[in-house]
């Protein structure tokens, strides 16, 4: 007669060593638009997660390497420097982007809520062909390099998530670890972490609706989880202490840990 454990457990789940290889689901922090033009709101970011309980080599940052097309991340020493110090001390990388803004316009109206409601224009990605892509990844990585920073960049992120199809296509060529969109975190083809907090905080009425949308996520059974923090978020109190009391709770069911060494750990 075979072995069963209670009703509703299967024999895996029943034991305990199996358990207990099973690694904790991840909490994934990143700080997003990093640049010479944010970097005071992304020092107050890092100290954000921080004083919630993130270690800091546990965050991932997001960096644009030249943006509005005016802030080149490799002639500006304050933000270059503190980037080489984090990736010293374990910070993840990845690449947020060439400019962050949106070139062209769609008349569809679908994409357009998407290009203008949600990433508010600053979509660059999204309406791009795979040519313009190329040629944006292949700046990107020339900045990284004359920053000193090529060796600490792990993958790719998009602004607001978003990619054409020939984007994508580019993307894929690129050589990246991994690269993100918004239904998670890629990698050899296996999308990792799907769920996604993030808060919206140019607006009184976004933040709160942000805010709430955190804390029900929170408060939902432990899963990988990725947590996007936007400088935006650090000049709302509101936002601020939404952020921190996810973060906490979050905290008590989820291992810290930055994308690349989250897929070293799932494979």
């Amino acid at each position: 007669m075979s072995r069963r454990g209670p009703p509703g457990m299967d024999s895996a789940s029943a034991d305990p060593r199996i358990e207990a290889a099973r690694p904790q689901p991840a909490l994934l922090v990143s700080i997003h638009d990093v640049s010479p033009l944010t970097l005071e709101s992304s020092r107050r970011a890092v100290e954000l997660a921080e004083s919630a309980g993130v270690p800091r080599s546990t965050l991932t940052m997001l960096v644009i390497p030249r943006h509005d097309d005016r802030a080149p991340l490799d002639e500006h020493p304050p933000t270059r420097d503190w980037l080489r110090g984090l990736a010293d001390q374990g910070v993840c990388l990845a690449m947020h982007g060439l400019t962050h803004r949106m070139l062209g316009r769609t008349r569809n109206p679908w994409r357009w809520a998407w290009a203008q409601g949600f990433a508010r224009g600053q979509g660059e990605f999204f309406l791009t062909d795979a040519a313009d892509c190329e040629r944006r990844l292949h700046a990107s990585r020339t900045i990284f390099r004359r920053a000193g920073l090529e060796g600490a960049l792990w993958g790719f992120v998009p602004p607001a998530w978003l990619l054409s199809p020939g984007a994508l296509r580019a993307v894929k060529r690129a050589g990246f670890t991994f690269y993100e969109r918004m239904g998670g975190i890629v990698h050899h083809d296996a999308v990792r972490a799907r769920r996604l907090i993030g808060f919206g905080s140019l607006t009184g009425p976004e933040a709160r609706l942000t805010a709430g949308y955190a804390h029900w996520q929170s408060t939902r059974p432990a899963q990988d989880t990725r947590f996007a923090i936007h400088p935006a978020d650090l000049e709302r109190l509101y936002s601020v202490g939404a952020a921190r009391r996810a973060l906490g709770r979050l905290l008590d069911k989820l291992e810290p840990r930055n994308y690349a060494d989250f897929l070293r750990r799932v494979g």
